[in-house]
């Protein structure tokens, strides 16, 4: 595979015309928003948003066919043939219609048609039709101006939040007046703040050398959430209607901009650390207590105690009053599109199975991760119980499995024709988040597509276990101490080869590196974390600082939280300039506010309830 991308690095050049800025300044505008609150705060106020397609009102028309040609380029450049407009009718166009040759009053025109019209008068400057492609809505004064009494779910959603304080308070009073002792009631004490907080602060001194080799992963974990998170906040300037939509497509040719069009791999190092815990840990827990499949169960109870309180908890507010955050032309097709999301799919997300049913109907983008985390979690422990007395032979079977599912996985996706993100990550793609992209959709949101995860993680528990069992030194090998230090920036190298292949396809080069991509990438990280574990250095010293601890603690909460509060933050009323000052500033701000409100959700909702649960369960 390492040869392979070599090959095409040095082989494979990205071919493309150059455009300069005199020739994209006889383009239309790709995206313009009038004033979206001074349109309807008049009783008469009209505004519309859709997308139109232009085609030529005179042939020829060399502006047109450069257009198209501009555009044929997708894997670089928007498609400009295409306008996004949302226009205040009552203004802009004040009369009923404009017709294509003159202004006539047509008074049973509709609000769509009375669109159109308006859009392709405009679009006769630059000696072109425009017709209506896709209409998001037309909103009048009544509609915004009317008071709409709060529906069944924002109430319930209301109620629980109330429910959710009154535990607190009333669970804080309790553990503050009440001494500790054997008749302190557990189920009220699992509420009480000030513990909570405690917990959430904790740092251990000493205790089992085993864990307290893992503190890098802390570390591990919430600089890989940073880059999720910058990620994302660069996605949804794609996603808004900015002055410069160049920049973006500049984007994803630049190295940054391919390194964030791989952002798949690194949530399978999520996955993969997931894994590689769940297993060490059994692994552990078998030298002193007897390991059997009949201890599934719990495993899987104890498990989603841990991540549906959060969970549920985003998803009820994504559903009820995170569409009340934010105002502007562009929050019933960004926020409100979600929320319906959550509405429809609640009780998916309830039995995690989100990813699965409807999966390009998105509610809040980043919880597809927890299916897939919880199917694997099963696979892990399930394989565990059922091999911990024979390692080695689990170690070569799941070997074995690791090569049979990649292979499986290039053979799928070359039958299907999924395309690898490097092909996915176009600039119109990525405006649209990959929505009704099967290879996005049916592969990499899949728990099936983790698979080759999973056993990256369990093989690393195996092979960690045994070097706890033979006490080996692996920092006495000069071989694995170059490999460490080399597994970071191969991690960041692994991650641009994107940029070398974007203008050329090959179905089977497509379906190998779809296969291999995701896995090597785990390989690399699995070493990394191996040689975290082991070699102490200024990379383990930097990740083991004490600082992550608690901010890696709060990880499920931030990883669901973040989409919410950058959408609410990027959901601009106009049409805005972006740049990487924009993006960081977007992503500083959104990571300000999701730990700020990370901190409360963790000691009130997501300890308290996973306690209160495990206390009345067990």
């Amino acid at each position: 595979m390492v040869l392979l991308t070599l090959v095409v690095l040095f082989a494979s050049v990205v071919a493309g015309q150059d455009y300069t800025d005199e020739d994209r300044a006889h383009f239309p505008r790709l995206f313009h928003l009038d004033e979206y609150d001074r349109c309807l705060a008049k009783t008469d106020g009209v505004y519309c948003l859709g997308s139109f397609e232009l085609t030529p009102a005179k042939l020829p028309h060399p502006t047109y066919e450069l257009m198209r040609k501009y555009s044929d380029e997708s894997y670089r450049h928007f498609n400009r043939t295409r306008i996004h407009r949302g226009y205040c009718l009552s203004l802009r166009c004040p009369t009923s219609t404009l017709n294509l040759h003159n202004a006539t009053v047509d008074f049973e025109v509709t609000d769509t048609i009375r669109f159109e019209r308006c859009a392709d008068f405009y679009a006769q400057r630059h000696n072109l039709q425009a017709s209506l492609q896709t209409l998001h809505y037309c909103h009048t004064h009544v509609d915004i101006k009317t008071d709409k009494p709060p529906s069944a779910a924002e109430q319930i959603f209301k109620q629980v939040i109330y429910a959710l304080v009154l535990a607190n308070v009333i669970g804080t009073i309790y553990d503050v007046f009440v001494e500790d002792g054997p008749n302190k009631n557990k189920l009220l004490s699992a509420f009480s703040i000030p513990a909570n907080w405690r917990r959430l602060t904790y740092l251990p001194d000493g205790g089992d050398p085993r864990q307290t080799a893992l503190v890098a992963l802390d570390g591990i974990r919430v600089m890989a959430l940073g880059f999720t998170t910058y990620a994302h906040a660069s996605v949804f300037h794609y996603m808004f209607h900015t002055i410069n939509p160049e920049y973006l497509e500049q984007l994803t040719q630049r190295w940054d901009g391919i390194i964030l069009t791989d952002g798949t791999s690194l949530i399978q190092g999520f996955v993969m650390m997931s894994c590689f815990l769940t297993g060490y840990n059994l692994l552990m827990f078998s030298q002193k207590h007897e390991l059997g499949i009949h201890l599934l169960p719990l495993c899987i109870i104890k498990r989603y105690i841990r991540i549906t309180p959060v969970h549920l908890l985003i998803v009820g507010y994504g559903a009820t009053w995170w569409l009340y955050t934010r105002d502007g032309p562009l929050v019933p097709t960004t926020i409100g599109l979600e929320s319906e999301a959550c509405k429809a799919k609640f009780w998916y997300h309830v039995f995690l199975l989100n990813n699965v049913v409807d999966s390009s109907n998105y509610c809040v983008v980043p919880t597809w991760f927890l299916p897939v985390n919880m199917h694997m979690y099963i696979l892990a422990c399930t394989m565990v119980l059922l091999f911990w007395r024979r390692r080695c032979f689990a170690v070569r079977l799941y070997t074995f499995l690791l090569i049979t599912s990649c292979l499986l996985t290039a053979v799928i996706a070359y039958m299907q024709e999924y395309k690898a993100m490097i092909y996915l990550s176009l600039p119109e793609q990525i405006r649209r988040i990959f929505r009704d992209t099967p290879s996005f959709t049916d592969f990499y949101l899949s728990s099936w597509g983790a698979i080759p995860s999973c056993f990256v993680g369990l093989i690393l528990a195996h092979i960690q276990h045994e070097i706890d069992l033979k006490n080996v030194k692996l920092s006495e090998y000069k071989w694995f101490v170059y490999l460490h230090y080399g597994s970071f920036p191969l991690l960041f190298t692994w991650a641009t080869t994107g940029f070398f292949m974007q203008g050329n396809y090959s179905p089977v080069f497509n379906a190998v590196y779809v296969a291999f991509d995701r896995p090597f990438y785990c390989i690399l990280m699995a070493i990394g974390i191996l040689g975290l574990i082991h070699i102490d250095g200024p990379i383990r010293r930097f990740y083991s600082w004490s600082g992550w601890r608690s901010m890696a603690r709060m990880s499920l909460t931030v990883m669901m939280l973040h989409w919410c509060i950058n959408m609410s933050i990027g959901t601009r009323p106009s049409a805005f300039g972006t740049s990487v000052l924009d993006t960081l500033v977007d992503w500083s701000a959104t990571n300000l506010f999701t730990y700020a409100a990370a901190v409360p959700i963790t000691i009130m909702v997501e300890y308290p309830m996973q306690r209160f649960l495990e206390k009345l369960l067990f």
